[in-house]
């Protein structure tokens, strides 16, 4: 499949006829047509390189959420490229969630929030085209969470207690807020994540933690059980800030282990479902 590509067109006509006699014994005319492939492929690895341009611009400026880009005449001057390779370049950047084009006369790119939810949805459909259940990623999480609370519990700063603790005050403020909730609740999570001084493990935590929520499987939170919820991530919490690391670790496989437990009481056969990419986009 060719993702980009849009100054080529590959359906054009006007390729010049051939005369069976000047080909070769045993050529076929259709051996003589000239090829479109290598102009596409010139085309996608151009289109390719600006946007890999636009993301140097924005990590190298450290560029944040809402920042505007340059505009469209201005990139086209400084890329050199035709309009259609750069509207190419800037769909693949918007589909991956790195930025978001906005119509209009002021509108053009603006750099968009770095955050799990995007990488979510490429994880889910590679999850989907493997066939992975929603086993799997329960597993993932029994394995990496745990371990990251203990090196939280051994690196974690004061500004990353507070991010836990605030995360936990949220969600008691909104044990009658599904939604709210259910954002703190992430937001814990995310935050243990980052405190083990690991930014690739607090993505993917983000990125699974998308996914749990996203798959619909059909599990109520009364408020009881939000506050069961809250109360294993004070445990949890107060493991890290007392610095005791097996402490961290038990706590939160504990927590894990609860839900696993919940999934498959409340939810037969959830666990063998297998993640679907659509269940993200919704």
């Amino acid at each position: 499949m060719t993702i980009f590509g849009a100054d080529e067109d590959l359906t054009a006509v006007g390729a010049p006829e051939v005369n069976a006699g000047q080909l070769s014994p045993g050529a076929s005319p259709v051996d003589r047509l000239p090829s479109r492939r290598p102009a596409a492929r010139r085309s996608q690895k151009a289109a390719l390189s600006i946007a890999q341009r636009i993301v140097d611009d924005i990590t190298d400026g450290d560029l944040d959420r809402g920042t505007k880009l340059a505009s469209e005449r201005e990139m086209l001057a400084r890329f050199e490229a035709g309009r259609g390779t750069l509207r190419e370049s800037l769909r693949f950047l918007e589909m991956n969630g790195v930025l978001t084009v906005k119509p209009g006369p002021r509108g053009g790119p603006v750099v968009s929030a770095r955050c799990g939810e995007d990488f979510a949805q490429i994880l889910g459909l590679f999850m989907q085209m493997r066939g992975v259940p929603f086993r799997a990623l329960v597993s993932a999480r029994e394995i990496l969470e745990p371990e990251l609370a203990a090196l939280a519990a051994l690196s974690a700063t004061k500004t990353d207690d507070a991010r836990i603790k605030d995360s936990i005050d949220g969600m008691r403020a909104f044990l009658d807020d599904d939604q709210n909730f259910l954002a703190e609740n992430d937001r814990f999570h995310v935050a243990v994540a980052r405190a083990s001084g690991n930014d690739l493990f607090a993505l993917l935590i983000s990125s699974l933690h998308a996914i749990t929520d996203g798959v619909p499987l059909g599990l109520t939170y009364s408020r009881s059980r939000r506050e069961s919820v809250a109360r294993s991530h004070t445990e949890i919490y107060d493991a890290v800030h007392a610095r005791d690391a097996e402490g961290a670790r038990w706590a939160t496989r504990k927590h894990l282990r609860h839900f696993r437990s919940r999934v498959q009481a409340d939810v037969p056969g959830a666990m063998d479902r297998p993640v679907r990419w659509r269940d993200l986009l919704t």
